[in-house]
């Protein structure tokens, strides 16, 4: 047995993306990933990363290193690059272990995750792991590891799930150990490796390299803090932490880490990982003071509520490099916003703000949804014509889910069997149905509203003219690769009987 950890995550992406996997879709670092490598590292123990899903290792050979290394604890990660991405990660973890199983590998093993922090029995049910991490995990993981190797309880473990074999040597007890606090001081969080993690094997998305599509290598993230203090009832971005709550690392730990990754790594292309960057003015203005004065090029992009920004802050933003704001409108009708619990002020002064994000020369990256319970085919077309009238630089189109973690799960009769549903560019993806129209009429809505706009003569005119013709030739070819939907088929099929 080797002293050692493995960490890993599974490529899954095939399933996930499907068509828009390869040249399309961004290749990025998964923060947690780095974050927990080097924690327990941190804590003097021999830990291996493996991102199967970068560098394409396959289920198969993941679990030949496995069982060629034989380390103390193997975990796999659920989640990817953004937090929220964890449950449609889940199917290709149950895919994983049902592997995992059959070839009888005998590593002590847990999943880790912000999916598995919420459904943790149904978790162990499901992949038949030794244990659920749940939370943040970091001290949990390390306590496992030195219980496993010294052969002691681990009963006291804070944050831990699993089945306790009972005394008669065939029934198991579930066991669930009292929730971990959360890291109080962000500072105490070592930094990412990023000679490990080489930025030069990510890619960041298409449309934030609109203008040097061609050049999406070398890319990074960086995180400033963690949570969102809203109460959104579709977001599931507070599963692992337990409690609607944001906590924020030091600026100065914040550009050091950038300072890392554009001096020794040459990155130019960085996304910002928080839920919610413009959040607090003075701190937006010490990150650009501090950040200014090292003079970089960068083309950041970040997060913003349109009644959390003001123009002073995009001038200042804009100055260091944050090129593009993603702004969630959500829906263009405010009755859907206010039954999603967007809280604040969100809907207030949308026009305002989207002329001033313009004026300093920001382009945006428009978030909506199609899906909410009370949405119509009237509603979700308010919404798309919203879009339409503005002429957003990018727009991602979701269908809402009902994820673990959230009310809209809780309110779910029957909860979900497979959990690939989840999976927005998947084969077997099954968005929530509304009130008024069913779920495939919702998939089928949100899919020809993307291919739609992306692909309307005025759209593709101001791309042209802003970022060039290899950009707009870029879309164009996206375009032409239509996802396959097991809902529409199926759709058609019974109109077609009828």
């Amino acid at each position: 047995m080797m002293d050692k950890i493995i960490i890993a995550t599974v490529n899954c992406k095939k399933d996930l993306y499907a068509v828009t996997a390869d040249e399309f879709s961004a290749v990025a670092p998964n923060i947690q990933l780095g974050l927990l490598h080097q924690y327990i590292k941190m804590k003097g123990v021999n830990v291996q990363m493996i991102e199967s899903d970068v560098d394409r290792i396959s289920m198969d050979h993941l679990i030949d290193i496995v069982e060629k290394e034989n380390p103390v604890l193997f975990g796999i990660i659920c989640t990817g690059a953004n937090p929220s991405s964890s449950t449609m990660h889940m199917a290709g973890i149950v895919d994983f272990y049902e592997k995992f199983k059959q070839r009888g590998i005998k590593v002590n093993n847990f999943v880790w995750g912000p999916h598995p922090t919420v459904l943790p029995q149904r978790s162990l049910d499901e992949t038949g792991a030794d244990f659920i991490v749940r939370g943040e995990g970091y001290q949990a993981i390390v306590e496992l590891y030195n219980a496993l190797k010294n052969n002691s309880d681990f009963s006291q473990i804070e944050g831990l799930s699993y089945y306790q074999l009972q005394d008669d040597g065939n029934s198991k007890e579930y066991v669930h150990t009292k929730d971990a606090a959360l890291v109080k001081d962000m500072d105490t969080l070592p930094l990412i490796d990023w000679d490990l993690m080489n930025p030069k094997k990510y890619r960041a998305h298409n449309w934030h390299a609109f203008g040097d599509i061609n050049n999406r290598s070398p890319y990074a993230i960086i995180w400033t803090s963690f949570g969102c203090p809203f109460p959104c009832n579709f977001c599931c971005i507070n599963n692992l932490f337990g409690k609607r709550v944001q906590r924020f690392r030091s600026v100065d730990s914040v550009i050091e880490e950038i300072s890392i990754l554009v001096e020794k790594h040459h990155v130019k292309h960085l996304k910002i990982l928080d839920e919610l960057f413009v959040v607090n003015s003075k701190r937006i203005n010490e990150f650009c003071d501090k950040l200014e004065a090292k003079g970089y090029d960068l083309n950041m992009w970040a997060y913003s509520r349109v009644d959390t920004i003001n123009r002073d802050l995009l001038k200042r933003l804009k100055k260091v490099g944050v090129n593009w704001i993603s702004y969630g409108f959500e829906s263009a009708t405010p009755e859907i916003l206010k039954q999603a619990e967007k809280g604040g002020k969100a809907s207030d002064n949308v026009d305002q703000v989207i002329r001033m994000t313009r004026d300093e020369g920001v382009s945006i990256c428009a978030d909506v949804m199609f899906g909410l319970w009370d949405e119509t085919l009237d509603t979700m077309k308010r919404t798309y014509d919203f879009l339409v009238n503005y002429n957003f630089e990018w727009a991602n189109v979701y269908p809402v889910f009902c994820y673990p973690g959230t009310k809209l799960y809780d309110e779910l009769e029957e909860k979900p069997t497979n959990w690939k549903i989840y999976s927005l560019y998947g084969y077997e993806c099954v968005p929530r149905a509304t009130k008024y129209v069913p779920a495939h009429e919702v998939l089928k809505f949100r899919d020809e509203a993307f291919v739609r706009y992306h692909s309307r003569p005025e759209y593709l005119s101001m791309i042209e003219k802003k970022f060039g013709l290899e950009t707009k030739e870029h879309i164009l070819r996206m375009l032409a690769k239509p996802l396959k939907r097991k809902i529409l088929e199926n759709a058609e099929c019974l109109t077609a009987a009828r």
